[in-house]
């Protein structure tokens, strides 16, 4: 796009600039090309021999006239018809030393002597018939007349076709570029948003060609945001769905249990239908989540997380999920030490985040093999890794790598990370909290 501080020039202008110039270059060309030929004409009728043969064809064309018309010397004033077709001719009749006769005006025989003619010398006379007699007669024309106004016509021709052709080239040149428009528009609409307009010149037309680069980033730009709503509402949907399988499975393992009568004392039975509880409240909280990301066209990409003690924010969800693992037949072995501090955490996204490790580990551990879970602490993150041999699926992660990338988000979106080592006998993934440590007394929770 063009920047602001340009100086912007109206077609208005452009159009006279335009104009003006066309008009200078022709009348040159007019000045110009009629002083060339100008000159050319007067070389050309400035031979004697070119002025003596004009001189001849209107002496020969005289005397015919008064042959034809049985002229005298006495009514010369008949030559006049012939004069006023041919004005561009002079001519003076002497017979022997009078003058009778000038084109000039009339006079006759008893007039004649009272006008002084200038005397020619003896070669510009030739001689014609009269009816009474033979007489003398000077001529002389203006023979490049014709020739002039030729050179002038076609002078004049020439600068307006000049005018015409510098001009059609100017707007022309216009034309090209509101063609070029076109094409890119048309560009434009094909869907093509990566191509850039021409933008030339500082002019209107110019404007309107930035002006639709500037609509086309803008337009890019908004469906580049539609398609990235569009896209973070399907992964969020996706997600979710996701999630809500692993908790779905407790539920139905824990009525299995229930129905069953499997779960050994009485208060056991409580227990198992508070997870059952706890579990369908979570899967609640997902759908309704999942319920606001279909209404709303863009995520809160704000979450409630906090620091809370490790102990009450850490110790309840983890024995769960490691009770859940054993109850599906894992051995599972834990080395928590549990130091005495605060864990950056969102209730919500740890439940999930501990229900995908635990569908993986469900789907793809070697159940003859120990799942490991053990912490680490370090100056300002905690860690807690689990660890299991791959079965025969060999793969560490669920099909659609779903799981882990959800885990991974999640994780980010608190401050922390994830981090997965895999190879085809072992899996491991590991997650990194933001840790504090706290100066409160430590408790025995063992």
């Amino acid at each position: 796009m063009k920047a602001k501080s340009e100086k912007r020039v109206s077609l208005y202008l452009e159009l006279f600039l335009l104009l003006f110039l066309a008009g200078a270059v022709s009348l040159l060309f007019f000045v110009g090309f009629r002083f060339v030929i100008e000159q050319q004409i007067d070389r050309y009728h400035q031979n004697k021999n070119i002025v003596q043969k004009y001189n001849e064809k209107y002496i020969s064309q005289i005397q015919d006239y008064i042959t034809a018309q049985g002229i005298s010397s006495k009514d010369l004033w008949r030559l006049n018809e012939w004069m006023n077709n041919n004005r561009l001719i002079y001519i003076q009749i002497k017979k022997g030393d009078e003058w009778i006769y000038s084109s000039d005006f009339d006079m006759d025989e008893e007039q004649a002597d009272g006008y002084d003619l200038p005397s020619y010398p003896l070669d510009s006379y030739y001689n014609i018939e009269l009816r009474d007699g033979t007489v003398q007669v000077f001529i002389m024309g203006m023979y490049s007349y014709n020739a002039y106004m030729a050179a002038l016509i076609f002078a004049i021709i020439a600068s307006f076709l000049l005018f015409f052709v510098l001009t059609m080239l100017g707007v022309r040149r216009k034309i090209l570029y509101v063609n070029q428009l076109s094409r890119d528009i048309e560009i434009l609409e094909g869907g093509n948003l990566e191509y850039e307009v021409h933008v030339q010149g500082k002019d209107e037309i110019s404007d309107l060609a930035a002006g639709l680069n500037a609509m086309k980033v803008s337009f890019k730009n908004q469906i580049e945001e539609v398609e990235c709503l569009t896209r973070t509402n399907q992964e969020m949907v996706t997600e979710i769905s996701h999630d809500l399988r692993t908790p779905l499975t407790s539920v139905l393992l824990y009525a299995e249990i229930l129905l069953n009568g499997k779960y050994g004392e009485e208060e056991n039975k409580q227990k198992y239908l508070n997870k059952m509880i706890k579990k369908i409240q979570h899967m609640k909280d997902l759908s309704d989540r999942l319920l606001a990301y279909s209404v709303h066209s863009a995520e809160e990409k704000y979450i409630p997380a906090g620091y809370v003690p490790l102990h009450s924010g850490l110790y309840d969800e983890i024995s769960d999920m490691c009770s859940y693992l054993a109850e599906q037949g894992l051995a599972v072995k834990e080395n928590l030490r549990w130091e005495e501090g605060d864990v950056f955490i969102y209730g919500e996204y740890l439940t999930r985040i501990l229900d995908n490790i635990s569908s993986n580990i469900l789907k793809y551990a070697d159940i003859q093999a120990l799942v490991l879970v053990w912490d680490e602490y370090y100056a300002d993150e905690m860690c807690i890794t689990f660890e299991n041999a791959c079965g025969q699926k060999n793969s560490g992660m669920d099909s659609y790598n779903i799981g882990i990338r959800n885990v991974k988000m999640m994780m980010e979106e608190m401050g922390g990370n994830c981090e997965v080592v895999q190879d085809r006998e072992q899996f491991r993934i590991c997650l990194r909290f933001r840790y504090k440590k706290s100066n409160r007394k430590t408790e025995n929770f063992f």
